[in-house]
């Protein structure tokens, strides 16, 4: 776990919040019932809208100090740890996947019950399908670090005790009138994502395609350990 100073984070939504509410979110998000914010504001931006109504698309900005919390960054302990943590919170849409995803979660799912800060890549809806093509090992943590990546969703952080809420400020909030570009970046990038696992499972279903790599079986099979200076598992 590490520590940080002030910083600046972002909130994308419809409204002004100028007080974020413990436990006045909802159970299955990414990393459970919290707050979530972002340090990039751009991904903020695009939140706000995607949320359902653009024109009423709101950033709320806040100052979080995270120097006397306890942070659990996600990104240390390798990308199986981030899906554990996503399907323990999400759970999974076919009964097959939640096999294994029950598996991931007791090999790789990191102790949180003693953090305040949880960081990490962001699952929103439209993306759990690349949990769980992996989950059904129709691709490798490689793809599904790059599929997240494509997307642009980018790294969340999540309040997760009463703690962390003591310690975030609300400072402004403004509204974002985004540049119909903007909005089409994130509707391509969702396509793309969409017409690779499509063509993935094409190629597995007709012309008995293998996934090479680190695929969800082996690594229930396997238990890796995952090192974080060479940002590779074995």
């Amino acid at each position: 776990m590490n520590h940080m100073g002030m910083t600046e984070v972002f909130h994308g939504t419809d409204h002004i919040l100028k007080k974020p509410v413990y436990l006045g979110g909802k159970s299955d998000n990414d990393y459970g019932n919290g707050f979530y914010v972002t340090e990039y504001e751009d991904r903020a931006r695009s939140w706000a809208a995607l949320n359902g109504n653009p024109d009423k698309a709101i950033v709320n900005v806040y100052e979080l100090n995270m120097e006397p919390l306890r942070i659990l960054d996600l990104n240390d302990y390798g990308v199986l740890s981030w899906i554990a943590e996503v399907v323990k919170n999400r759970g999974t849409e076919q009964e097959n996947a939640q096999f294994v995803g029950d598996k991931l979660v007791e090999l790789y799912c990191q102790d949180t019950s003693d953090v305040d800060i949880i960081k990490g890549y962001r699952a929103d809806d439209s993306y759990t399908q690349v949990i769980e093509a992996f989950l059904l090992n129709q691709i490798n943590i490689t793809e599904v670090e790059r599929l997240f990546y494509k997307g642009e969703l980018g790294n969340q952080i999540f309040l997760k005790s009463p703690r962390a809420f003591e310690n975030i400020r609300w400072k402004e909030a403004y509204h974002v009138s985004l540049e119909q570009s903007d909005m089409e970046s994130d509707f391509y990038a969702r396509k793309e994502v969409n017409r690779f696992l499509s063509g993935r499972m094409k190629a597995i279903l007709l012309e008995g395609y293998e996934v090479p790599g680190i695929t969800a079986r082996y690594a229930v099979q396997n238990h890796l350990i995952y090192h974080r200076e060479g940002s590779y598992y074995e």
